[in-house]
């Protein structure tokens, strides 16, 4: 068994350097597919965060008029943090709100001397109301018409995020069924120059598979060989990826951060947390789709 299976392995090294340049171009469409498949991978977890930050800044602004009671602010904050869809109420008291206007326009004298020219506070209390997700717009607005304290809100603003996150969406939708196409174009070529290695491999050795035949060898032991160098061929394409990517991805995120702000995207957190099951089963797959595609070489060439 154990000599069986070092001829096997011999015999599969010899056939991987005797074709090196189809071996090489064949590594090169599998890792031009691998490449693209983890791109896609990419894509979702930057368009999870995307949204995922965009969300986490949804607000409505709430602004009450200079003669809004305390009891009616206070009621307002307790009635909004009743509701399931609002994750925090922040209050901002008349003369927060003076002095956060004050520092906005500390470089224009004119709107500096006007308010001052005011005989009191002419700001209100604001609420600043941070939602969980961008539907929860509507009905958060809705809940502000509530009679007990709605004649006292001077107005309600709130930036539209909800298109913000159909652009996001639709933009990745398109990404992803490019990505989906190129893809499948990249492993239709990779299987066509599999399946022409095999069938040059099988011709290159016709004469060493027809001894193997005369000696009695049994049908695993003469497509073993082939079977084998195709792993060998999927697992070096692999490595490949894996050693592109982790570079490519640590180089990148530094450039995403910043139009997350402070915090991190956590593209190289993803991918070591979850790099042994993703690129795992892509290796697996790529080995049976290779299997496969060598399987159908060797039985309408090699006839064994």
């Amino acid at each position: 068994m154990f000599i069986s299976s070092y001829r096997v392995t011999k015999f599969a090294a010899q056939n991987f350097w005797r074709n090196f340049w189809l071996s090489l171009i064949t590594i090169s469409m599998l890792v031009l597919t691998l490449l693209t498949v983890n791109i896609l991978v990419f894509t979702n977890v930057i368009t999870d965060r995307a949204i995922g930050f965009v969300e986490d800044r949804i607000e409505v602004s709430v602004y009450f008029h200079d003669y809004a009671t305390d009891t009616s602010v206070t009621s307002a904050v307790e009635y909004l943090r009743s509701l399931s869809q609002v994750r925090d109420v922040e209050t901002i008291t008349a003369d927060e709100a003076y002095d956060q206007f004050v520092t906005r326009h500390a470089g224009d004298e004119q709107i500096l001397s006007s308010i001052e020219e005011l005989d009191s506070n002419p700001f209100g209390p604001t609420l600043v109301v941070k939602a969980y997700a961008a539907e929860d717009f509507e009905l958060i607005i809705d809940a502000l018409d509530n009679p007990q304290f709605s004649d006292q809100i001077r107005e309600k603003d709130f930036s539209n995020y909800e298109t913000l996150i159909e652009r996001i969406n639709d933009a990745t939708d398109r990404i992803r069924a490019f990505g989906v196409v190129l893809s499948a174009i990249f492993l239709l070529i990779a299987l066509l120059i599999v399946f022409n290695t095999v069938r040059i491999s099988i011709f290159i050795h016709r004469e060493e598979i027809g001894i193997m035949r005369l000696v009695g060898a049994s049908n695993w032991f003469i497509k073993a060989p082939f079977l084998l160098e195709m792993m060998m061929l999927s697992f070096v394409a692999m490595g490949v990826t894996v050693g592109v990517m982790y570079p490519v991805v640590a180089l990148i995120e530094p450039q995403f951060n910043i139009y997350f702000g402070s915090e991190s995207v956590g593209l190289v957190q993803y991918f070591a947390q979850n790099g042994l099951t993703i690129f795992g089963l892509e290796f697996l797959a790529l080995v049976v789709i290779t299997m496969i595609s060598t399987s159908l070489a060797m039985r309408k060439y090699l006839k064994v």
